[in-house]
């Protein structure tokens, strides 16, 4: 009996020692993760203060309210051809514009708008999503304020950032379109 006590014993220390190990584990896991997320914070507002390669007004887009948090998610956008301005070097532009080829660009998203909460934010809420361009869709993040159902109508206004690899002239750089729309 007095055997089975101490195997018991053993037992149970090794696993208190075991899950104690894995806690630090996960701790040290949940560090690196808030590490890596504020890199990525800090790298994307770097980005965001880069100035936009394309200017667009919506022709029309979709959305649902958050009313409890006054706040939309936005579910599509859709930026015709013609209202696409491209204000970087003209060699980029001409890529660009032979890429998009008169298309309309179709931004989705099936989320639910995620909060910012940095002072140094310019944009309160992003969305994953993709955008469609020539039938092929492209991952990107956008980043806007806007506001929806109000009395003035609904609004948004913000930057689209994507990668675009098939267009050398980018040389691995984001897109970044600036983009609004009103109703």
């Amino acid at each position: 009996m007095k055997k089975l006590l101490n195997i018991l014993g053993t037992l149970l220390l090794s696993v208190t020692i075991i899950s104690c190990g894995n806690e630090t584990k996960d701790h040290n896991v949940k560090e690196e993760n808030i590490e890596n997320t504020l890199v990525e914070k800090r790298e994307i507002i770097e980005i965001l203060k880069h100035k936009s390669i394309i200017f667009a007004k919506s022709e029309r887009f979709d959305f649902n309210t958050d009313f409890e948090n006054d706040m939309m998610s936005i579910n599509t956008i859709v930026l015709p051809a013609d209202k696409l301005v491209c204000i970087a070097e003209t060699k980029l532009c001409e890529e660009l514009t032979n890429f998009i080829a008169g298309n309309e660009l179709v931004y989705n998203s099936f989320e639910q708008h995620s909060k910012i909460n940095d002072d140094e934010a310019e944009y309160r809420l992003m969305q994953h999503g993709t955008i469609e361009i020539n039938d092929t869709p492209y991952s990107g993040i956008l980043y806007y304020n806007g506001e929806g159902n109000n009395e003035t109508g609904s609004w948004f206004h913000g930057k689209l950032i994507f990668e675009l690899p098939e267009v050398k002239a980018l040389k691995g750089e984001s897109v970044i379109l600036e983009l609004k729309g009103k109703r």
